[in-house]
């Protein structure tokens, strides 16, 4: 129960200094990870970021709804890419100094 309790409460620390920019640390790290990656499959998406296909379709629909990310058919009709937006990126790029000071008030807090 620790471990749960200390995980939710760090997920608050960087949603709160996230909520600025209007984003959540998953919504934060979807971004991140296709700006780094490029456009991923959504099973390898999901297994990159460690959740369900489940919950990242719905991240992904939100993300997309917002103008975030787009998705396009691979060679295979059934295989979706998910790639990031400009607009997208610009907002992750404006959010990473807030995510740089959760991540630092987080290694802190774990004497790193």
């Amino acid at each position: 129960m620790a471990a749960r309790r200390e995980a939710a409460r760090l997920t608050r620390s960087y949603d709160d200094h996230l909520r600025p920019h209007g984003l959540t640390v998953n919504q934060f790290t979807l971004l991140a990870t296709l700006i780094l990656a490029g456009p991923l499959p959504i099973r390898d998406l999901a297994d990159r970021l460690g959740i369900d296909r489940t919950t990242l379709t719905r991240n992904v629909a939100l993300s997309r709804t917002a103008g975030h990310v787009t998705e396009a058919s691979g060679r295979d009709a059934r295989q979706r890419f998910v790639s990031v937006t400009e607009r997208g990126r610009a907002l992750a790029e404006a959010a990473l100094p807030d995510w740089k000071l959760a991540q630092a008030g987080a290694l802190r807090e774990a004497g790193a």
